[in-house]
């Protein structure tokens, strides 16, 4: 069984608090596990007891989040959220399996292709992200990556028929 991953790169700390709670939108009953390094008590911590990501993920910092299921423009079951962080940006990594992204038929497909991809291009235009990989783990390798947005590449067309073909 192979994962399906999508990297939002260097994104802006500063944006990542709104991100996680508003766009997110996390739900306690959601969480798996996760686990976060605490820099200033010098110890580990859970989503739950975090209240500013752009502080626990300070001066750098990553963490990882298991979540049932996550809406991505469509819901997928199964998502591992990976935050890697230097001082200003850092990268999101989240993973799923290929069959959430791949099951049903053609036109189930499809659909599920277009609402991530809209979902995807909302992200970068509201919080000004320039690159986003999305492809078999670890999609940032170039073999193993379907489609890398960017402002040039922004053709919705063409990146549901790459991540369809």
């Amino acid at each position: 069984m192979e994962n399906l991953e999508i990297i939002l790169i260097d994104f802006s700390k500063s944006n990542l608090d709104q991100f996680i709670k508003e766009d997110l939108n996390i739900q306690l009953n959601q969480i798996r596990s996760s686990h976060f390094y605490d820099n200033s008590r010098g110890e580990d911590t859970v989503f739950q007891d975090i209240t500013s990501f752009e502080e626990i993920l300070s001066p750098k910092g990553t963490g990882n989040l298991f979540l049932s299921n996550l809406n991505l423009g469509r819901t997928f079951h199964d998502v591992m959220i990976v935050f890697s962080f230097d001082e200003q940006y850092g990268d999101m990594t989240m993973n799923f399996p290929e069959e959430e992204f791949y099951n049903g038929g053609k036109s189930e497909t499809t659909l599920r292709a277009e609402g991530l991809i809209r979902y995807i291009f909302d992200l970068m235009d509201k919080y000004k992200i320039k690159k986003v990989r999305v492809g078999y783990e670890p999609a940032t390798d170039d073999d193993t990556c379907l489609v890398e947005i960017n402002n040039e590449t922004k053709n919705f067309k063409d990146i549901v028929t790459k991540l369809l073909g």
